[in-house]
């Protein structure tokens, strides 16, 4: 092999494009970064990918091999254009790694961010008062099939528009690659006036659009299993959103997604239980007590009217488990039964 070519390797290996075919759903999380990107790496941003499934392809020259680490923990792949389904949307830095073995070897590594989306989905718009639809999502590539009229009572259904103007006819498209706003039209009721809530993710790109009626609320979306997510009006992230004030305005808003964490368990205090229990010893020291109560009442004895007493006060000690009930009870020599 040439030295030229060997060149021509590092050159393509390390702009080699990453091509991406969609197939498969949902929502978004923080970036995923395989474990050795270097902190001042150079990586190219791919753009938003409506799918969980993608296909990486290598366009480069000369390589003899070649490693994928898809940032998400996965086994890397030593195929040349492999695929690869993510467990969740999110953005994910993907590494690319190709070797010739031309005098003495040389190597060279690209790393690519995805913003993988999840399927691309239909959101039904209705007008304030009209029955809500659910959100319905669509195979990558799949077709958006058109619902059966819904039923609004003392209303007629007249069909669904692609705008909030309701001048534009829905054509219900069979490649569906991106999410698709369907705006419902009834009788009686003038075209609504709706808001986009936009939410961006960590690195400022789209992660969901809401559409919401115009002096509605919009619904806080369900945060990914295992993480804890909260809203901010700035991308500072230092102004909380706050979900109950009613939209009269287009608002785009910040994520951010963090570990959910967990409160530890108090540690209870030396000599504490979380339940308190009677042990042998204080329930020994109970029944003594009520026995020299009876006796000191019967007998009018207040000397052992007054042991019953302290012993009583002994068995509340060790039963609340503020004293070590037995050294107490070794120590006090000055009782004797």
């Amino acid at each position: 092999m040439s030295e030229f070519k060997q060149k021509a390797l590092i050159a393509s290996g390390s702009a080699a494009v990453v091509t991406l075919f969609l197939l498969s759903m949902l929502g978004s999380a923080g970036i995923a970064f395989a474990a050795d990107v270097p902190p001042d790496a150079e990586i190219a941003d791919q753009g938003e990918f409506w799918s969980l499934t993608i296909h990486m392809m290598f366009n480069g020259a000369d390589a003899e091999t070649i490693e994928w680490d898809f940032g998400d923990g996965s086994p890397v792949s030593t195929e040349w254009n492999p695929s690869h389904t993510y467990a969740e949307p999110g953005d994910y830095v993907i590494t690319q790694t190709v070797w010739n073995s031309y005098n003495g070897g040389s190597s060279a590594t690209g790393y690519y961010l995805l913003h993988v989306m999840g399927n691309p989905y239909v959101e039904y718009v209705m007008p304030a008062g009209a029955p809500a639809m659910d959100r319905v999502y669509v195979q990558t590539h799949g077709d958006a099939v058109q619902p059966a009229d819904p039923v609004w009572e003392g209303h007629e259904f007249l069909g669904w528009f692609a705008d909030a103007e309701l001048t534009v006819p829905m054509v219900w498209p069979t490649d569906m690659t991106a999410p698709l706003m369907a705006y419902a039209s009834w009788s009686d009721v003038a075209p609504g006036i709706t808001h986009t809530l936009t939410i961006r993710g960590a690195d400022g790109t789209t992660v969901d659009t809401i559409i919401v009626s115009d002096g509605q609320t919009a619904t806080i979306p369900v945060a990914p299993e295992g993480k804890t997510v909260t809203y901010y009006t700035d991308s500072d992230r230092t102004v909380e959103f706050d979900w109950t004030v009613p939209l009269t305005s287009d608002i785009t808003i910040y994520r951010k997604v963090v570990d959910a964490t967990v409160d530890p368990e108090p540690e209870p205090l030396p000599g504490q239980s979380d339940i308190v229990s009677i042990g042998g010893t204080e329930l020994t020291l109970i029944i003594g007590a009520a026995v020299l109560g009876i006796i000191a009442i019967a007998w009018r004895i207040p000397s052992v009217g007054a042991i019953s007493l302290i012993l009583i006060a002994l068995a509340a000690i060790g039963i609340l488990g503020a004293v070590d009930l037995p050294e107490l009870i070794e120590g006090f020599e000055g009782v004797r039964l």
